[in-house]
């Protein structure tokens, strides 16, 4: 019984959560500040994520081989507190472990659009649409993220 009811309830959680083949809202496309002319990775991330603070890196390496007229990474920090969001930003910046574009998202208008099942997250987005997703730590995700771009 426990079994269906947390099934249940994590079916009404994601209900309306973005799927691959999903067009982004306009809102979210505002915010974001995207193009049709680009394929998008948005990374959720948040500085009391230990896997997102392992993964950023990566993510970054990934970002120096990018062709940018082609391809942008931008994160998404969901932190509340501002202060928290722009201190582990520059402390990654200063160590030169985050390169790419953030969007801080304190008040959560963004997030809940994209209802993400865990964090770190990434969305891989092309012509506004949902093409792919990752959810939780994954070794290695500069090479799971090469593997979708090469199948788009």
């Amino acid at each position: 019984m426990r079994h269906i009811v947390l099934s249940l309830l994590f079916g009404v959680l994601t209900l309306f959560a973005y799927e691959k083949g999903d067009t982004l809202s306009s809102g979210v496309v505002e915010k974001l500040q995207l193009k049709e002319d680009k394929i998008y990775i948005i990374d959720f991330f948040a500085s009391w994520c230990h896997s997102c603070e392992k993964e950023i890196p990566q993510i970054s390496k990934l970002n120096n081989t990018l062709d940018t007229k082609r391809f942008e990474i931008v994160g998404v920090d969901v932190d509340k507190d501002s202060s928290k969001a722009e201190a582990f930003q520059k402390k990654m910046r200063a160590n030169e472990k985050l390169n790419f574009r953030v969007v801080n998202d304190a008040k959560s208008a963004i997030i809940k659009e994209f209802k993400p099942i865990g964090m770190p997250s990434l969305y891989v987005v092309k012509n506004l649409k949902v093409e792919n997703m990752i959810f939780g730590a994954v070794d290695n995700i500069d090479e799971h993220i090469v593997n979708i771009l090469e199948s788009l």
